[in-house]
């Protein structure tokens, strides 16, 4: 199990947090996702041999919250 930790852009809400877990647990090998408005940080626990970090960065922006580098 991976621990990654994303910051991302325009979490305002329990509406965003919600979005944001509903399109990561729809990705294979996501286990946890634990969003947080407060920090505009999103932690995810997944299997690295079933889904990537990138993968989890483009689900996240393709849900309208991309990642900041």
């Amino acid at each position: 199990m991976t621990t990654q930790t994303f910051r991302v852009e325009d979490i305002h809400c329990g509406g965003c947090e919600n979005a944001i877990r509903k399109a990561l647990t729809r990705l294979g090998g996501v286990r946890d996702v634990a969003p947080d408005s407060a920090t505009n940080q999103v932690r995810v626990d997944f299997d690295s041999s079933q889904t990537s970090t990138a993968a989890i960065a483009e689900r996240l922006a393709a849900a309208g919250y991309p990642v900041i580098e």
